[in-house]
C-alpha cells in the first residue's frame, strides 16, 4: 500500500501524543508504505521504520527480510538522511529472535534465517542514514542488537510500575549470543561490564543502561518518539558525507570482519543450535512460555 501526502492513523495519533508535529510541519509531502510486518514513512529528510509484528516483534526470517527491505527502501531516497527505528507496541521494542526458527528447524530455512539476521545487523549498523532508536519498551537479546546498531538510542523510563529492560539475555535460556553481537556489546559497554553481562544474561533497567552507555538518553515514555524525531532532524543537518565518513571511522573495520566471516558464522551458529542439549533447552523454554499463557 502506498499513499502520498498522508500518514497512517497510527502515525498521526502517535505524533500528536508525542507533541512531535513540529518536526513534520516543514515537509512538502510525505510518503508511506506498509507491509504486514513493518511500515516505512518519509517526511522531508527523516524516515521512520515501525516494526509491526505484534505482539512482540520477534525476528522471524520474514521479519528480518522486511526490516532489511524497509531500510533499503528509505535509503534509496537521496533526500533522506535520518531514520527513526520504532515499534508499534509501546511495551516491546523487539523481544529478539523468534525461537520457533531455532527449535527443530529445517536446515535450509535455518541457514536463510541466520543470513537474514546478519543482514539486518549489517544494514542497520552500516546504514548511510543516522539511525535513531526509539525504545519505548523491552529490548532483550536480538532486540538489544537492533538498538545497539543505531547511531543514537533513546529509551523510555517506563510507565507506572512497568519498567522496560534491555540487554543480551541469551544465556538465561541456554544459548549464546553470536560472536558479532557479543563483541558489539563489549564495544558498547566495555570489556569487564560486557563479560559479566554476557555471562549472566543480564537485563538492564533504563537508568542502568544509561550508566553503561547502552542507551544515550532516558525520557518519559510519552516523549520518546518526539525526542527521537528531534534527534533525527539534528543529525540529518550534518553534511552527509562528513557524517557517514565519521561513522565508518568507528564501524568500517567491524563491518568488514563480519562480511569476511559470514559463512563461518552461519555454520558455527547452525552447529550450536543443532546441539542436542541446546535443543532441549529451547524446547523447555518454549514450553514454559506456553504454560505462562494458560
Amino acid at each position: 500500500m502506498l499513499r502520498v501526502g498522508s500518514r497512517t492513523q497510527f502515525q498521526i495519533a502517535r505524533c500528536i501524543q508525542q507533541n512531535a508535529s513540529r518536526y513534520f510541519s516543514q515537509a512538502v509531502a510525505s510518503t508511506t508504505s506498509s507491509s504486514s510486518l513493518v511500515e516505512t514513512s518519509i517526511d522531508g529528510n527523516v524516515a521512520t521504520l515501525t516494526m509491526n509484528r505484534l505482539p512482540v516483534n520477534s525476528l522471524s526470517l520474514e521479519m528480518c527480510e522486511a526490516i532489511s527491505s524497509g531500510i533499503k527502501e528509505v535509503e534509496a531516497n537521496p533526500k533522506v538522511q535520518g531514520l527513526v527505528l520504532a515499534s508499534l507496541s509501546k511495551s516491546t521494542f523487539s523481544a529478539g529472535l523468534d525461537l520457533n526458527e531455532l527449535y527443530n528447524p529445517d536446515l535450509d530455512r535455518l541457514t536463510a534465517f541466520w543470513k537474514s539476521f546478519q543482514q539486518v545487523f549489517l544494514d542497520l549498523y552500516g546504514s548511510r542514514l543516522a539511525v535513531i532508536g526509539a525504545i519505548e519498551g523491552n529490548a532483550p537479546a536480538a532486540g538489544c542488537m537492533l538498538a545497539l546498531s543505531c547511531d543514537y538510542r533513546i529509551m523510555s523510563s517506563g510507565s507506572g510500575k512497568k519498567v522496560p529492560l534491555i540487554g543480551l539475555n541469551e544465556s538465561q535460556f541456554g544459548i549464546v549470543a553470536p560472536p558479532f553481537l557479543g563483541h558489539l556489546m563489549l564495544r558498547t559497554v566495555g570489556q569487564r561490564e560486557g563479560e559479566i553481562a554476557l555471562s549472566l544474561g543480564k537485563l538492564y533497567t533504563p537508568s542502568d543502561a544509561l550508566r553503561v552507555n547502552m542507551v544515550d538518553e532516558v525520557v518519559d515514555i510519552e516523549k520518546v518518539l518526539g525526542r527521537s524525531y528531534e534527534c533525527a532532524h539534528q543529525w540529518a543537518k550534518i553534511p552527509p558525507h562528513a557524517r557517514y565518513a565519521s561513522k565508518m571511522l568507528a564501524r568500517k573495520q567491524y563491518l568488514q570482519e563480519l562480511h569476511a566471516t559470514r559463512d563461518e558464522d552461519v555454520e558455527a551458529f547452525k552447529g550450536f543450535v543443532m546441539n542436542e542439549q541446546v535443543q532441549k533447552n529451547l524446547g523447555a523454554y518454549l514450553q514454559s512460555l506456553k504454560v505462562k499463557k494458560k
